[in-house]
């Protein structure tokens, strides 16, 4: 339930900006060894797999996704694909790497999708997971004060909930990896500013991107839910949006989240 417009693929892609700050411009955590075959699930605008495609060409990529928004010209050794991560996987070999990004809020079943991707890694293959905690704290108390953040987030919570594909799902990962099966499962937590307030001057300039792609994300993120699910009017939604980028901008917030 997120939009696909030119607006959201703008926004995903500062999206991934924002990520390769947090990771050190590094694509991936794991340590990969000239992987051959690589799946990228949830590709969104296949910038994630260009990137990747780009640097490893000897790899052959292959990116999924339900809206086929990718562009038509990319690396030779890329493929991007219309399909449902959570249809019975029908890929007629195994990966070496499979990466997922971003993709709370649309999954119903981790732990079958986990499983899916156990069974389609080749022997001593690595999958990686790189996950926004969908939940803004502070570095202080000033979260309390911001009435509206904690409205739209419980808000998206909720609704989440109600229609089986929740947003909070980042904390239970790394157990549901080893229930899939999964072994030498390791867990990197990242702090992640929603502004420039931080004294770390690498942290402040996250926070500065962070904070342009919240402030588009209080728009994206939640209309559908909360005027097709909690019965909201776009008014009301409109409104509450407008108040949630107000707190973001407000200099005396120290908020945060993980990823």
């Amino acid at each position: 339930m997120k939009p696909n417009d030119e607006p959201e693929l703008d926004r995903l892609d500062l999206h991934h900006h924002v990520n390769l700050l947090v990771l050190r411009n590094k694509l991936h955590l794991a340590p990969l060894n000239n992987p051959h075959r690589v799946l990228d699930i949830g590709t969104g605008t296949g910038i994630w797999a260009m990137d990747f495609a780009d640097e490893n060409p000897a790899a052959s990529v292959v990116g999924t996704d339900l809206s086929p928004v990718q562009p038509n010209w990319v690396p030779p050794n890329l493929e991007f694909q219309v399909d449902d991560v959570e249809d019975v996987w029908t890929f007629p070999y195994k990966f070496d790497y499979i990466h997922i990004r971003s993709m709370s809020g649309a999954v119903g079943d981790w732990k079958r999708l986990f499983k899916q991707a156990y069974d389609h890694l080749s022997p001593g293959g690595c999958i990686e997971i790189q996950e926004h905690e969908v939940w803004i704290r502070s570095e202080d108390d000033s979260i309390k004060k911001a009435v509206n953040i904690s409205r739209w987030q419980e808000g998206l919570d909720q609704a989440s909930r109600m229609i089986e594909k929740p947003f909070l799902v980042a904390a239970s990962m790394r157990q549901w990896l080893l229930d899939s099966g999964f072994v030498n499962v390791e867990e990197n937590i990242q702090k992640v500013p929603h502004g420039p307030w931080a004294r770390d001057r690498e942290l402040k300039r996250i926070g500065l991107f962070q904070r342009e792609q919240m402030l588009e994300a209080a728009s994206s993120y939640g209309c559908a839910h909360f005027t097709r699910v909690l019965n909201w009017t776009n008014e009301e939604y409109e409104v509450l949006a407008a108040c949630v980028r107000t707190e973001i901008r407000n200099p005396a917030f120290k908020l945060f989240s993980n990823l």
